[in-house]
Protein backbone atom coordinates (compact mmCIF):
# COMPACT_ATOMS: atom_id res chain seq x y z
CA UNK A 1 0.00 0.00 0.00
CA UNK A 2 1.41 3.34 -0.91
CA UNK A 3 2.69 5.32 2.18
CA UNK A 4 1.12 8.68 0.99
CA UNK A 5 -0.73 10.68 3.97
CA UNK A 6 -4.03 10.63 4.40
CA UNK A 7 -6.84 13.23 5.85
CA UNK A 8 -9.33 10.85 6.41
CA UNK A 9 -11.09 9.83 9.64
CA UNK A 10 -9.23 5.79 9.31
CA UNK A 11 -5.30 8.28 8.78
CA UNK A 12 -3.67 6.99 12.17
CA UNK A 13 -4.95 3.36 10.96
CA UNK A 14 -3.78 3.59 7.20
CA UNK A 15 -0.44 5.52 8.43
CA UNK A 16 0.18 2.78 10.18
CA UNK A 17 -0.32 -0.53 8.32
CA UNK A 18 1.80 1.95 5.39
CA UNK A 19 4.47 -0.99 5.22
CA UNK A 20 2.52 -4.00 6.00
CA UNK A 21 5.16 -7.21 6.72
CA UNK A 22 2.86 -9.78 5.19
CA UNK A 23 0.07 -9.72 2.15
CA UNK A 24 -2.99 -8.63 4.06
CA UNK A 25 -6.32 -6.92 3.70
CA UNK A 26 -6.11 -3.87 5.37
CA UNK A 27 -9.45 -3.16 6.70
CA UNK A 28 -8.76 0.49 7.37
CA UNK A 29 -7.82 1.25 3.47
CA UNK A 30 -10.98 -0.64 2.13
CA UNK A 31 -13.30 1.28 4.23
CA UNK A 32 -12.00 4.33 3.01
CA UNK A 33 -12.32 4.09 -0.51
CA UNK A 34 -14.89 6.33 -1.49
CA UNK A 35 -16.14 3.37 -3.61
CA UNK A 36 -16.98 1.39 -0.14
CA UNK A 37 -18.69 4.24 1.32
CA UNK A 38 -21.65 1.62 1.71
CA UNK A 39 -20.03 -0.86 3.81
CA UNK A 40 -18.32 1.90 5.94
CA UNK A 41 -21.64 3.18 7.17
CA UNK A 42 -22.76 -0.03 8.29
CA UNK A 43 -20.21 0.27 11.00
CA UNK A 44 -19.86 4.15 12.05
CA UNK A 45 -23.68 4.79 11.41
CA UNK A 46 -26.45 3.71 13.48
CA UNK A 47 -28.93 1.24 11.86
CA UNK A 48 -32.35 3.34 10.68
CA UNK A 49 -34.18 0.35 12.64
CA UNK A 50 -32.07 -1.28 15.49
CA UNK A 51 -34.89 -3.81 15.17
CA UNK A 52 -35.45 -4.09 11.71
CA UNK A 53 -34.77 -8.00 12.24
CA UNK A 54 -36.10 -8.59 15.78
CA UNK A 55 -37.36 -12.29 16.43
CA UNK A 56 -34.63 -13.72 13.89
CA UNK A 57 -31.99 -16.46 14.74
CA UNK A 58 -29.08 -16.38 12.08
CA UNK A 59 -26.28 -18.87 11.98
CA UNK A 60 -23.20 -17.76 10.87
CA UNK A 61 -21.20 -20.95 10.19
CA UNK A 62 -17.12 -20.56 10.17
CA UNK A 63 -13.38 -22.34 11.16
CA UNK A 64 -10.15 -21.05 11.28
CA UNK A 65 -9.23 -19.34 8.19
CA UNK A 66 -12.50 -17.07 8.08
CA UNK A 67 -11.67 -13.30 5.81
CA UNK A 68 -12.36 -11.50 9.45
CA UNK A 69 -14.03 -8.47 7.85
CA UNK A 70 -16.55 -10.55 6.14
CA UNK A 71 -17.42 -12.47 9.55
CA UNK A 72 -17.75 -9.52 11.71
CA UNK A 73 -19.28 -7.11 9.45
CA UNK A 74 -21.76 -10.00 9.18
CA UNK A 75 -22.14 -10.39 12.48
CA UNK A 76 -22.27 -6.31 13.37
CA UNK A 77 -24.88 -5.91 10.84
CA UNK A 78 -27.60 -7.96 12.07
CA UNK A 79 -27.04 -7.60 15.82
CA UNK A 80 -27.34 -4.17 15.48
CA UNK A 81 -30.55 -4.34 13.75
CA UNK A 82 -32.01 -6.62 16.47
CA UNK A 83 -31.13 -10.45 15.48
CA UNK A 84 -29.69 -13.44 17.46
CA UNK A 85 -26.83 -14.09 15.63
CA UNK A 86 -24.82 -17.31 16.46
CA UNK A 87 -21.23 -17.71 15.43
CA UNK A 88 -20.86 -21.67 14.89
CA UNK A 89 -18.06 -23.57 14.62
CA UNK A 90 -17.13 -27.13 14.19
CA UNK A 91 -15.13 -28.67 17.41
CA UNK A 92 -11.35 -28.43 17.86
CA UNK A 93 -9.73 -30.71 15.09
CA UNK A 94 -7.46 -33.27 16.06
CA UNK A 95 -4.66 -34.52 13.46
CA UNK A 96 -2.71 -37.62 13.75
CA UNK A 97 1.06 -36.82 15.49
CA UNK A 98 2.95 -37.40 12.09
CA UNK A 99 0.95 -34.80 10.01
CA UNK A 100 2.99 -32.20 11.85
CA UNK A 101 -0.18 -30.44 12.47
CA UNK A 102 -0.84 -28.21 15.93
CA UNK A 103 -3.64 -26.70 16.71
CA UNK A 104 -3.61 -24.30 20.35
CA UNK A 105 -5.58 -24.49 22.82
CA UNK A 106 -7.72 -21.64 22.54
CA UNK A 107 -9.19 -22.89 19.28
CA UNK A 108 -11.28 -25.06 21.96
CA UNK A 109 -13.48 -21.89 22.27
CA UNK A 110 -12.14 -19.36 19.71
CA UNK A 111 -11.18 -19.37 15.61
CA UNK A 112 -8.97 -17.83 13.79
CA UNK A 113 -9.28 -14.91 11.43
CA UNK A 114 -7.11 -14.03 8.55
CA UNK A 115 -7.24 -10.87 5.97
CA UNK A 116 -6.44 -12.09 3.10
CA UNK A 117 -2.91 -13.93 3.38
CA UNK A 118 -1.78 -12.42 6.97
CA UNK A 119 -3.19 -13.40 10.21
CA UNK A 120 -6.28 -11.81 11.89
CA UNK A 121 -6.88 -12.74 15.51
CA UNK A 122 -9.24 -15.17 17.74
CA UNK A 123 -13.00 -14.31 17.93
CA UNK A 124 -15.25 -16.09 20.48
CA UNK A 125 -17.78 -18.33 18.52
CA UNK A 126 -21.14 -18.83 20.47
CA UNK A 127 -21.98 -22.72 19.89
CA UNK A 128 -19.78 -25.82 18.22
CA UNK A 129 -21.84 -27.07 15.17
CA UNK A 130 -22.57 -30.49 16.49
CA UNK A 131 -24.72 -28.79 19.07
CA UNK A 132 -26.87 -26.73 16.49
CA UNK A 133 -29.63 -27.28 14.61
CA UNK A 134 -30.35 -25.83 11.01
CA UNK A 135 -33.86 -25.41 11.25
CA UNK A 136 -33.70 -23.33 14.72
CA UNK A 137 -32.13 -20.77 12.07
CA UNK A 138 -34.15 -18.34 9.63
CA UNK A 139 -30.63 -17.81 7.91
CA UNK A 140 -27.14 -19.87 7.18
CA UNK A 141 -24.53 -17.64 6.84
CA UNK A 142 -21.10 -19.42 4.94
CA UNK A 143 -18.05 -16.23 5.17
CA UNK A 144 -15.34 -16.80 3.03
CA UNK A 145 -11.56 -16.67 3.04
CA UNK A 146 -9.68 -19.33 1.72
CA UNK A 147 -8.97 -21.54 4.23
CA UNK A 148 -12.21 -21.63 5.90
CA UNK A 149 -14.68 -22.80 3.10
CA UNK A 150 -12.28 -25.35 2.01
CA UNK A 151 -12.21 -27.18 5.30
CA UNK A 152 -16.13 -26.35 5.98
CA UNK A 153 -16.54 -28.18 2.33
CA UNK A 154 -14.86 -31.09 3.75
CA UNK A 155 -17.25 -31.58 7.02
CA UNK A 156 -19.61 -33.49 6.40
CA UNK A 157 -21.42 -32.10 9.22
CA UNK A 158 -21.28 -28.53 7.67
CA UNK A 159 -22.85 -30.29 4.48
CA UNK A 160 -25.80 -32.03 6.33
CA UNK A 161 -25.99 -28.37 8.27
CA UNK A 162 -26.85 -26.37 4.94
CA UNK A 163 -28.69 -28.95 3.44
CA UNK A 164 -31.31 -29.32 5.93
CA UNK A 165 -31.17 -25.82 6.18
CA UNK A 166 -32.55 -25.46 2.49
CA UNK A 167 -34.84 -28.62 2.36
CA UNK A 168 -36.50 -26.66 5.12
CA UNK A 169 -37.25 -23.24 3.17
CA UNK A 170 -34.98 -21.44 5.33
CA UNK A 171 -32.05 -18.64 3.54
CA UNK A 172 -29.21 -20.25 2.72
CA UNK A 173 -26.32 -17.20 1.63
CA UNK A 174 -22.01 -17.34 1.32
CA UNK A 175 -20.24 -14.76 0.01
CA UNK A 176 -16.30 -15.07 -1.86
CA UNK A 177 -15.25 -18.61 -1.43
CA UNK A 178 -17.54 -19.51 1.28
CA UNK A 179 -20.39 -20.60 -2.42
CA UNK A 180 -17.65 -23.66 -2.21
CA UNK A 181 -19.81 -24.83 0.56
CA UNK A 182 -23.03 -24.75 -1.14
CA UNK A 183 -22.24 -25.78 -4.31
CA UNK A 184 -20.34 -29.48 -2.62
CA UNK A 185 -23.81 -29.52 -1.15
CA UNK A 186 -25.46 -29.44 -4.26
CA UNK A 187 -27.46 -26.20 -3.41
CA UNK A 188 -26.35 -24.44 -6.51
CA UNK A 189 -27.74 -26.55 -9.18
CA UNK A 190 -29.56 -24.77 -11.62
CA UNK A 191 -29.07 -21.37 -9.84
CA UNK A 192 -27.60 -18.19 -10.42
CA UNK A 193 -24.56 -17.46 -8.02
CA UNK A 194 -21.73 -15.35 -7.66
CA UNK A 195 -18.51 -15.69 -6.02
CA UNK A 196 -15.04 -15.40 -5.37
CA UNK A 197 -13.80 -15.33 -9.37
CA UNK A 198 -11.35 -18.41 -8.90
CA UNK A 199 -13.77 -20.55 -8.58
CA UNK A 200 -16.17 -19.66 -11.24
CA UNK A 201 -15.19 -22.70 -12.86
CA UNK A 202 -16.36 -25.04 -9.42
CA UNK A 203 -19.46 -23.54 -9.19
CA UNK A 204 -20.05 -24.31 -13.03
CA UNK A 205 -18.69 -27.55 -12.61
CA UNK A 206 -21.04 -27.97 -10.14
CA UNK A 207 -24.55 -26.54 -12.11
CA UNK A 208 -24.36 -23.32 -11.82
CA UNK A 209 -24.56 -20.28 -13.49
CA UNK A 210 -21.84 -18.02 -12.52
CA UNK A 211 -22.91 -14.42 -12.48
CA UNK A 212 -20.22 -11.50 -12.36
CA UNK A 213 -22.45 -9.00 -9.76
CA UNK A 214 -21.85 -8.17 -6.15
CA UNK A 215 -24.53 -9.96 -4.69
CA UNK A 216 -27.25 -12.65 -6.60
CA UNK A 217 -30.50 -14.14 -5.10
CA UNK A 218 -31.63 -16.88 -6.39
CA UNK A 219 -34.78 -18.36 -4.97
CA UNK A 220 -33.55 -18.38 -1.03
CA UNK A 221 -30.17 -18.93 -1.58
CA UNK A 222 -28.25 -15.63 -1.65
CA UNK A 223 -24.25 -15.72 -2.71
CA UNK A 224 -21.53 -12.39 -3.38
CA UNK A 225 -18.67 -11.98 -4.73
CA UNK A 226 -16.51 -10.38 -2.22
CA UNK A 227 -15.31 -8.07 0.81
CA UNK A 228 -16.38 -5.61 -1.33
CA UNK A 229 -19.55 -6.73 -1.90
CA UNK A 230 -20.63 -6.65 1.66
CA UNK A 231 -22.69 -3.93 1.80
CA UNK A 232 -25.39 -5.68 -0.83
CA UNK A 233 -25.18 -9.03 0.56
CA UNK A 234 -25.94 -7.90 3.91
CA UNK A 235 -28.74 -5.96 2.24
CA UNK A 236 -29.74 -9.10 -0.10
CA UNK A 237 -30.84 -10.89 2.66
CA UNK A 238 -32.82 -8.12 4.33
CA UNK A 239 -35.44 -8.31 1.67
CA UNK A 240 -35.73 -11.83 2.00
CA UNK A 241 -35.95 -11.64 5.63
CA UNK A 242 -38.73 -8.89 5.52
CA UNK A 243 -40.50 -10.59 2.93
CA UNK A 244 -40.72 -13.88 5.15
Amino acid sequence: MSSQKTTSPLKALLNVAASPALPGLSNAQMLDAPENGAIRDIWVLAPDDPTLHAGRKIAVVATDGVEEIELTTVLHYFRSRGAQVDLIAPKMPSYPEYLGLQVPAMRATHIFTITFIAPGGWIKFDRDLEGASATDYDVVVIPGGVWNPDTLRNDAKVIAFVQEAAAAGKIVTAICHGPWVLSDAGLLRGKRAAAWWTIKPDLENAGATFVDEPAVTDGKIVTARAPIDLAAFVHAIDVLLVAA
